[in-house]
């Protein structure tokens, strides 16, 4: 007994458990900084999955989440650990699905699915305690961010007047948000998710081990029959502005982030196999997510790509679309 407990908690499960509690520490006590690491914290979860398997894994995950617990008990900060804690979670469940060789298109729809019902269980429990209703909850959460950021970029020279125009509109901003927070909800995890794929790949594999294989995703499109609910939820949104026509606009959302997914895949499709350097094909990508013009035109490749059928993928296999 005592041999197998010196190997099961040897140096390297030790050294896990410190890291992974003291990013969680890191990430909580130090927002500025820690807040570029937030949506990676997955990844950390996945790494200790692959490296020390999925007992092991998951034994260190309770223990950092523990010991995270105790320092934030001695200083009396218990406000973030409840993000934490699903974020953490989301690299089990990303982990899990990964040991299970689901496809790419069901590990994202697993793992946003259980973070979304989580995070929908969380804040109808804090609207509970406050004798509150989660979508007041939600906009005042929002108001209070709006009116935080609002806050800081006055400060700045080069946003004052921008500043100064959503701050006399920040109760309806707020109210409009809180009408689609649900689908800005499903398209944030799903880009967590889907980054957090990505740079496993290349990080298992950089430490001899085993990654995520789901082939060339250059080559993913949405499926054919998207385009039916994409026109559902316009057809929702123009014939009510009352709650099927909220519902119509998250539909819209989570859609055409789907497609915007099928538009990057076409240009990576086309980036692989041109002459341009790496530092050319990162640009491309900065421009596509920090401009939104660029964003858009990307989502609508995607969705044109349908008819057009840009990288020619039907004329392979022999399935042409209808």
């Amino acid at each position: 007994m005592e041999k197998q407990r010196g190997i099961y908690f040897n140096r390297d499960f030790l050294r896990a458990v410190l890291f992974v509690s003291l990013l969680c520490f890191f990430v909580l006590i130090v927002p500025p900084l820690g807040a570029g690491a937030i949506p990676f914290m997955p990844l950390f979860v996945i790494y200790c999955y692959a490296k020390h398997g999925r007992q092991k894994g998951f034994t260190i995950v309770v223990a950092s989440l523990s010991l995270a617990f105790v320092f934030l008990a001695l200083l009396g900060a218990f406000a973030g650990l409840p993000l934490v804690a699903t974020l953490v979670l989301a690299g089990v469940i990303i982990a899990e699905c990964l040991q299970k060789k689901y496809s790419i298109e069901k590990t994202i729809l697993h793992a946003v699915a259980a973070l979304f019902l989580l995070g929908a269980a969380l804040i109808s429990y804090q609207a509970f305690i406050t004798n509150e209703t989660p979508w007041h909850l939600v906009q005042t959460n929002l108001t209070r961010q709006l009116k935080i950021s609002v806050d800081f970029y006055g400060n700045l020279p080069i946003a004052k007047e921008q500043a100064e125009l959503v701050k006399g509109n920040i109760p309806a901003i707020a109210a409009a948000l809180t009408m689609i927070f649900p689908a800005l909800s499903l398209v944030a995890l799903m880009f967590m998710v889907w980054a957090n794929l990505l740079l496993a790949r290349p990080l298992l594999h950089r430490y001899g081990l085993p990654g995520p294989d789901f082939g060339d995703l250059s080559t993913w499109k949405a499926p054919d029959k998207m385009v039916w609910y994409l026109i559902g939820a316009g057809v929702m949104i123009l014939m009510s502005d009352g709650g099927t026509g909220i519902i119509g606009w998250n539909m819209l959302i989570v859609i055409c982030a789907v497609y915007m997914f099928a538009g990057l895949a076409i240009v990576s499709y086309f980036l692989k196999k041109s002459p341009f350097p790496a530092g050319f094909r990162y640009l491309i990508y900065f421009l596509i997510f920090a401009q939104q013009i660029v964003t858009l035109l990307v989502t609508a490749v995607g969705l044109f790509d349908l008819w057009v059928d840009f990288r020619k993928l039907n004329k392979t296999v022999g399935d042409p679309v209808v």
